[in-house]
């Protein structure tokens, strides 16, 4: 059995300016050729999971390419074209193949192209035939009738905080290798419910909706029913079509895909009010952590790189300045001109500049601040989870300014937080701090466990959690949260 396989992942925000370009990528990971396999093999992502599959299964893989941009704004054009000539000249040189594997993200936007997965199955389509073709997601993809039609079979992440991005390759690759061997006719169903869920409730451990949600979609996996994929979709994508979606394959049974998946997206309109979000205002949130015993997280996820902010927001740092001047804390923003600058002083050196708020300055402006010097790096680390485990990253040459008490580690390039590996690479103990501030909606419920309380803060940005705020132009309405009253409207995907 030969199988080729690739992996093209990034997660668009429309709602951000910041246009993404093949530095980005390289930055996460880059491989094409042999080095897919040989450089990711042993890590936690998709394509390593897939590799450890194929050799249970004895199958040869034909790799094409692997990248991963994060997630931003825009890609830009070129780069978009780049990877996409790339992927699909070494598809095409591959021929003939038994069948392909893609690990997608599902958001994807570029730069004149709103639905970069749809096009580009579409294109791998037109080169490979008939042959099957299965593909991956990530949990908040925005799945549309294009990628769905071109594709035998669509599936998704299980877990927020995305921790199953290996077992996600291996299935993917288990139900590809069943479908060539003809062991599974796959039979693929989709629901969409008028639904935009905000992340801080998607947790799909303990307790909570999308839990419960998850918990019934695995129930449903017996029988002919192969797979049960829910996608709460990226929230901040101004696009016609969002909602949370339910994916659903079966073997030989449209049918019985089509209950599953209407059944799961109902599911989730009913639980809908339980995933809104109260926040509170950063010098409010201030002076509750310092009424809680113990270390306390703030979670500006406003400026979730993860979900395609800049990352270089400081609208924390004059509360903790002013409510807690002397409250040991830590920042990580995205700053490289204050970076620069930390490298050509040095370590010890006192400066005076505008941190922050250069790169999206829409949702504010630079704050001036007196910093020292505490150190320099080169921005490197390694992701210890995550769907990025094992992944060497860079920020880029990076510094640790302190501001009063507050160590803030200034990036020139953004690196998302699964963990604290950004922090601790720079000589920074988040839990040794009163306060840390995390910029992510969901990573730090897992990743500081334990903490005294972790207090979500209404900050400006492109990720708010404050969905019914942003400038919507181009959703289909009527969509939840932005619209409350209305009966909903569910949309079948016939295949």
């Amino acid at each position: 059995m030969r199988l080729a396989v690739g992996a093209f992942l990034f997660e668009g925000n429309t709602f951000s300016p910041v246009v993404t370009r093949r530095a980005d990528f390289e930055a996460k990971y880059c491989f094409a050729g042999e080095a897919v396999l040989s450089r990711l093999a042993g890590t936690g992502t998709e394509i390593a999971g897939a590799v450890a599959e194929a050799a249970r299964r004895k199958a040869e893989l034909v790799p094409l390419i692997a990248t991963h941009g994060g997630a931003g704004g825009r890609v830009a054009r070129d780069c978009h074209d780049e990877f996409v000539a790339d992927l699909l000249a070494r598809l095409a040189a591959a021929l003939p193949v038994d069948g392909i594997y893609l690990a997608l993200h599902g958001a994807f936007v570029a730069e004149g192209i709103d639905d970069v997965e749809g096009e580009l199955l579409a294109q791998v389509r037109r080169i490979a035939g008939a042959v099957p073709v299965v593909v991956s997601c990530d949990m908040h993809a925005h799945v549309t009738p294009a990628m769905l039609a071109h594709c035998d079979a669509l599936i998704g992440y299980c877990h927020y905080p995305h921790d199953d991005t290996f077992e996600t390759g291996e299935r993917a690759l288990a139900i590809l290798a069943d479908t060539v061997a003809g062991r599974l006719k796959p039979a693929m169903r989709a629901c969409r419910a008028p639904l935009l869920a905000p992340a801080q409730r998607q947790r799909t451990r303990g307790d909570g909706p999308m839990a419960e949600i998850r918990s019934r979609a695995a129930a449903r996996e017996q029988g002919i029913i192969r797979a049960v994929s829910h996608f709460c979709v990226q929230p901040w994508m101004d696009l016609p079509g969002m909602g949370f979606t339910s994916v659903v394959v079966a073997h030989d049974d449209a049918a019985a895909a089509s209950r599953v998946a209407r059944e799961i997206a109902g599911m989730a309109w009913d639980a809908r009010n339980r995933f809104v979000v109260e926040t509170v205002a950063p010098r409010a949130g201030v002076r509750a952590g310092l009424a809680s015993p113990g270390f306390v997280v703030l979670a500006d996820a406003a400026d979730c790189v993860g979900g395609g902010a800049s990352g270089d927001s400081v609208a924390v740092l004059p509360a903790l300045l002013a409510e807690a001047p002397d409250a040991p804390a830590a920042l990580h923003i995205v700053d490289a001109p204050a970076a620069a600058a930390a490298h050509r002083a040095g370590v010890g050196a006192r400066l005076r500049l505008g941190l922050g708020n250069k790169l999206d300055p829409s949702y504010g402006a630079p704050v001036d601040v007196e910093a020292a010097v505490v150190s320099i790096s080169d921005g490197r680390f390694v992701y210890a989870g995550g769907l990025m485990k094992g992944v060497a990253a860079e920020m880029g040459p990076s510094a640790v300014l302190r501001v009063g008490a507050v160590d803030v580690l200034v990036g020139s390039r953004s690196a998302y937080e699964y963990g604290d590996e950004a922090f601790r690479a720079n000589g920074i103990d988040p839990r040794a701090r009163k306060f840390v501030v995390v910029k992510n909606p969901m990573n730090y419920q897992q990743a500081y466990a334990g903490a005294a309380a972790m207090i979500i803060l209404d900050t400006p940005g492109p990720t708010t959690p404050n969905l019914a705020g942003l400038p919507w132009r181009r959703a289909d309405r009527p969509l939840f949260p932005l619209d409350v009253e209305f009966t909903p409207a569910f949309v079948d995907f016939p295949m």
